[in-house]
């Protein structure tokens, strides 16, 4: 566990803000960096602000508040000063020089504050990964969820399979050690209601594992077809800007373009891609292969289609999307000659605009649609949230390994009557649940989550 003396903004380090927050982190260094302030912060009460001057050789620097933490009563365990600033970032900037020069301290590793946090006990991995949620949610979602494992609600999901996990397995010893006392028909009874409760518990959290394999922290919504379908168009008119080039000519987005488009409080990336079809030249075929992969993980899918071209469709017959658009209509609905040889593996009815019916329908793209898309776009995301997905990539990977080797359990129990090796083929799934709730996790794990923090937190 590593002890240097520690120092980062947390706060207000990309853009000028009014306030930014610098923490300093270690243990007994308030000695050490006394000299730097205008007032004596030996003598300071902790958890009580103090409003001082921070002083460098050549005089004041800054203004501050700043208020002290006595570890373990704080963030990370370890005693911790808060210093408020005015939030410039040259001004931050020299105040992290400040100390770097003037003390032992270096500056942080983006999440080190909260790795101590984790290593000195005051917070679990759940939370951990919870505060990562949070701190990086695009979605109403993503910030429940966080909460909810920073709070410890998620957690008590996960420590109930866990506590299953402990009842089935005490089922087991008892058939060891104490067989002769409970009797055949007493371990059996306690053995299946055990097995079933376990059985329930698993099954609810991989359903919320399965359903939620999508990228939800940030959705993506994914526009696609034949080159000249007026995706391009439609980009725009979502975004209500020309952000995308348009162009009579096909094959004019020979790459994707992505923006975030904001629907109903939550974020979303929209994404333009190259026209899907046929073709010899190298960039182009790059770009569509691109197109494809977008289209197979996005959160929703829109194909547009304009059936007045001559094209063969069958490019999109095994893709499955979420929504159907006809393009450049302009002429009676049965004499389209593309549609006949469309067969599609998404909605059967595509979605036309008004005035709605087969007949004189005006061209798509000229009309407003963005109110119709986004309700719809918001319709399926809100379907998703009342579900409760499972959001995080380590849980739904961890519990789809805990629902797969209780499968394999299920088959031993069906095989064996032998207890021994009953037993040693459930401890497997205890090694698979202990990982979930945060007892045991590989190295690798906590470098991944706190790379993905802010320096400072």
């Amino acid at each position: 566990m590593e002890t240097e003396l520690i120092v980062a903004c947390s706060s207000g380090n990309t853009a000028n803000v009014a306030i930014s927050v610098i923490r300093v982190s270690g243990i007994d260094f308030l000695a050490e960096i006394d000299h730097l302030f205008s007032i004596d912060i030996l003598k300071i009460e902790r958890n009580r602000a103090y409003f001082t001057k921070i002083l460098n050789s050549n005089g004041i620097l800054d203004e501050v508040v700043i208020c002290f933490f006595k570890g373990p009563h704080s963030y990370n365990g370890e005693d911790i000063l808060e210093i408020s600033c005015h939030g410039n970032r040259l001004n931050v900037q020299r105040i992290l020089d400040l100390f770097v020069n003037s003390t032992s301290a270096r500056l942080a590793r983006p999440g080190e504050f909260t790795e101590r946090a984790l290593r000195n006990n005051k917070m679990n991995l759940s939370q951990v990964e919870g505060l990562d949620l949070l701190l990086n949610a695009n979605n109403v979602l993503a910030l429940d969820q966080g909460m909810s494992l920073l709070s410890g609600e998620m957690q008590k999901d996960f420590l109930s399979l866990y506590k299953d996990f402990l009842k089935h397995k005490s089922a087991i010893e008892l058939g060891f050690d104490f067989f002769d006392d409970i009797g055949e028909e007493g371990f059996q009874k306690n053995f299946d209601e055990s097995l079933d409760n376990l059985k329930k518990t698993i099954g609810r959290l991989y359903r919320q594992a399965v359903d939620s394999s999508q990228h939800l922290i940030q959705p993506e919504i994914v526009l696609f077809g034949p080159p000249n379908a007026g995706k391009s168009t439609l980009f725009n008119q979502l975004l209500g800007s020309d952000r995308a080039i348009t162009s009579e000519v096909a094959g004019t987005t020979r790459d994707f373009i992505t923006e975030n488009l904001v629907i109903e409080g939550n974020l979303f990336k929209l994404i333009d891609t190259a026209g899907i079809r046929i073709s010899k030249d190298k960039i182009e075929v790059e770009g569509i292969e691109k197109a494809k992969s977008l289209v197979d993980k996005a959160f929703y899918k829109i194909l547009l289609i304009n059936p007045n071209d001559s094209f063969d469709f069958s490019e999109f017959s095994e893709i499955e999307f979420d929504l159907f658009l006809l393009t450049h209509i302009t002429g009676k609905f049965e004499d389209l000659k593309g549609l006949k040889s469309l067969n599609l593996a998404g909605p059967i009815e595509p979605i036309l605009t008004a005035p709605i019916g087969p007949i004189n329908t005006v061209d798509l793209l000229k009309t407003n649609i963005q109110p119709l898309l986004k309700a719809k776009i918001h319709d399926k995301f809100k379907d998703v949230m009342d579900f409760d997905p499972v959001l995080l990539e380590r849980h739904r990977n961890t519990i789809k390994n805990i629902y797969n080797e209780f499968g394999k359990y299920l088959a031993t129990i069906n095989n064996n009557e032998d207890l021994a090796i009953i037993s040693s083929e459930f401890n497997t799934i205890g090694h698979c649940i202990s990982e979930l709730i945060g007892i045991a996790s590989p190295d690798e794990i906590l470098n991944e989550i706190f790379n993905n923090f802010c320096i400072g937190k």
